[in-house]
C-alpha cells in the first residue's frame, strides 16, 4: 500500500461506524494507527470488509449516563406545558412577597418570572407555581400556629391551677 502519515484512508470505527479516517502512525510499511474524522476516536487500522471490522456489529455502544436535568425531567409526572390547576379567576392577581401566605389555585405575579399559578402548597413554607417559562418552588412565610389549637389540647384542670396561683 502506497500511504503516508496524514492522509485520508477508508477504514471502520468501532465507536461511531463511519469510514472516513486520517492515518496517525505506521510500522514498516503498513498502516497501524488511523483517526476518525467524525468522533476523533483512535485505534487500530481496519480494513472495510475485513474480520475486524465484521466485530463492530456486536461491539455495544457506550451509555450515557442521564444528566441531573434528565433525570429531574424523567421524575417529573406533570406536564410541561401547562398548569395542573385551574386559576381561580375570581381573586385578582397578587404580588409575590415572602410575608404573605397563599393558597393553591391563587394567581401570583412574580417580579422576574411574570404571572404565575399556585399549584400545590408544600411542606416547609414553600410552594409549586406554574409560570409560562415552567415550574418554580417558591418560598412564602409559614402561619402561625394558633393559640387556640394550643388551648384545646392542655388539660383544664392546668388552667385552675393557674387560675389559684394568680388569686393568691
Amino acid at each position: 500500500m502506497n500511504a503516508t502519515v496524514g492522509a485520508d484512508v477508508e477504514s471502520i470505527c468501532r465507536k461511531c461506524g463511519d469510514v472516513w479516517h486520517v492515518i496517525v502512525a505506521m510500522i514498516e510499511g503498513d498502516i497501524a494507527k488511523v483517526q476518525c474524522k467524525q468522533c476523533n476516536g483512535l485505534h487500530k487500522f481496519r480494513e472495510p470488509g475485513s474480520e475486524g471490522a465484521a466485530k463492530t456489529t456486536t461491539v455495544k455502544a457506550k451509555r450515557k449516563t442521564p444528566t441531573a436535568a434528565e433525570k429531574k425531567a424523567a421524575a417529573s409526572t406533570k406536564p410541561k406545558g401547562h398548569a395542573t390547576i385551574e386559576p381561580d379567576l375570581s381573586k385578582p392577581t397578587k404580588p409575590y412577597k415572602f410575608s404573605d401566605s397563599f393558597a393553591a389555585g391563587e394567581r401570583i405575579d412574580h417580579k422576574k418570572f411574570g404571572t404565575g399559578v399556585i399549584e400545590d402548597i408544600l411542606d416547609g413554607g414553600k410552594m409549586e407555581v406554574f409560570f409560562p417559562d415552567g415550574r418554580r418552588v417558591l418560598a412564602f412565610a409559614k402561619s402561625e400556629p394558633t393559640l387556640n389549637t394550643l388551648k384545646e389540647a392542655r388539660p383544664a384542670w392546668l388552667d385552675d391551677l393557674k387560675q389559684a396561683k394568680v388569686e393568691e
